[in-house]
């Protein structure tokens, strides 16, 4: 019984034996460039199990197929070879974490064969437009870049080029938050250009990627390095309210991007006047057969909210005073469709009017006027702003005097129904604005 466990012994070390020379002879036509006839004892002798039992079955699979890949005369099979060894190489460092064998002169090159081969695979995909397959193999190129330098075969910090192909490509495959990781490395060293090529880009897609995460501190870091590394660059001097505004020309995005901005800081006054100006051009829009939105309601209390808050913040700015008037203005001329309407109804039955009608009338009118009056109101604090200022110019006595005449129309209304001092009073008023009206032609 010992005997026969003894002889298995010796076959078992002797088949390893073998397969360590069929690695040896496959490494020495490696060794010579004879990239041909290694293939061949390759192909010949992987097929036996055993021959992937030891670590260097697997590296030395990678250096073969490595060097195939870059092989010109089979760009055909390049993918192939390329995943192959790219497979291969991921078996061996699993199996052998300290990489020894990979400091052997055979396969030293392995890691930069494959680095080399997802390189101009990729710039190859770029050329044909092909961005995501490009990412995916600029992602391989940066990892391959990676380890390079970690065993000082490639003599550099980082491998700027790579990274900011794969950055690049990122972005533009919309892996936005992928983009970035890249981008803050070259970043994050300062780095300018690379051979003449300028990477304001990388600096100025940093600023716009936390602009729209709302993320004030990065975005403040990556603009004050960008300033620094290109000071002729308007770019770098937008701030968070600017990206909100003008990061899209779509009305429900814009809105959405001043709103977060807004959670971050609900007492920024320009933040504030700036959505609900941007609401007031859609919700009243003076573009001939405009639509209101089917959500009015919730854009106008939006709007509302934001102008109160920003009038609060700064109660001497004249702006949110001007938007308030002249959107309940024209929200009371709608109003005053329906009040006339259900006036003519009165009118027309006369006596026969039903209680109705009257209570529809009432109620038309006191709708009208109460919007009326909010116009009225927030023109009289822009107009009080107004009084105060000297040397107006053209534009804020166009402005002005638009006002006046409102409050002279709104004061000619009032005397209709009104009686006694009231009526007196509201005559004054009308002669008052009247009279402003007249003096800022």
């Amino acid at each position: 019984m010992k005997k026969v466990i003894f002889l298995a012994t010796i076959v078992a070390c002797s088949t390893t034996g073998a397969f360590a020379q069929k690695y040896d002879d496959i490494k020495g036509l490696l060794a010579l460039g004879q990239i041909a006839k290694a293939k061949e004892s390759y192909d010949k002798n992987s097929t036996n199990e055993k021959f992937f039992t030891k670590p260097e079955g697997y590296i030395l699979k990678a250096a073969l197929y490595s060097s195939l890949a870059l092989d010109s005369s089979k760009a055909a099979e390049a993918d192939k070879n390329r995943t192959e060894a790219d497979a291969a190489l991921a078996k061996y460092k699993e199996m052998e974490p300290d990489l020894k064998l990979m400091e052997e002169p055979t396969y030293k090159n392995t890691p930069y064969n494959l680095y080399a081969a997802y390189f101009n695979a990729g710039i190859a995909d770029i050329n044909n437009k092909a961005y995501e397959p490009a990412y995916d193999k600029f992602k391989k190129t940066v990892d391959y870049s990676e380890l390079l330098i970690a065993k000082k075969i490639m003599n550099k910090q980082m491998d700027t080029a790579a990274i900011y192909y794969a950055g690049l490509l990122a972005e533009n495959t919309k892996h936005a938050d992928e983009a970035q990781k890249y981008y803050a490395r070259i970043a994050d060293a300062k780095i300018k250009e690379f051979n003449d090529a300028s990477y304001e880009s990388v600096y100025q897609g940093l600023v716009r990627y936390y602009a729209g995460k709302n993320d004030n501190a990065n975005f403040e870091k990556y603009k004050a390095i960008g300033k620094e590394l290109y000071p002729q660059s308007e770019f770098f001097t937008y701030s968070m309210l600017d990206f909100a505004v003008g990061g899209s020309s779509d009305f429900n995005e814009r809105v959405a991007s001043l709103e977060k901005l807004l959670a971050a800081n609900p007492e920024d006054y320009k933040s504030n006047i700036t959505l609900a100006e941007i609401i007031y051009d859609t919700l009243d829009s003076r573009k001939a057969n405009a639509v209101p939105p089917g959500n009015a309601e919730e854009l106008e209390a939006k709007m509302l909210a934001a102008l109160n808050k920003a009038s609060s913040l700064k109660p001497g700015e004249m702006q949110p005073y001007l938007l308030l008037g002249d959107h309940y203005l024209l929200k009371s001329e709608k109003y005053r469709d329906a009040m006339v309407t259900a006036e003519t109804n009165v009118t027309k039955k006369g006596a026969k009017a039903t209680a109705d009608d009257k209570a529809q009338l009432a109620e038309a009118k006191k709708t009208y006027g109460a919007n009326y009056e909010l116009a009225k109101n927030n023109y009289e604090k822009a107009a009080e702003l107004f009084a105060k200022m000297s040397n107006l110019d053209a534009g804020q006595k166009r402005s002005y005097r638009a006002i006046a005449g409102n409050l002279a129309e709104y004061y000619s209304y009032k005397i209709e129904d009104s009686k006694g001092a009231d009526r007196d009073k509201f005559i004054a008023l009308e002669k008052k604005w009247d009279d402003i009206f007249s003096k800022l032609r």
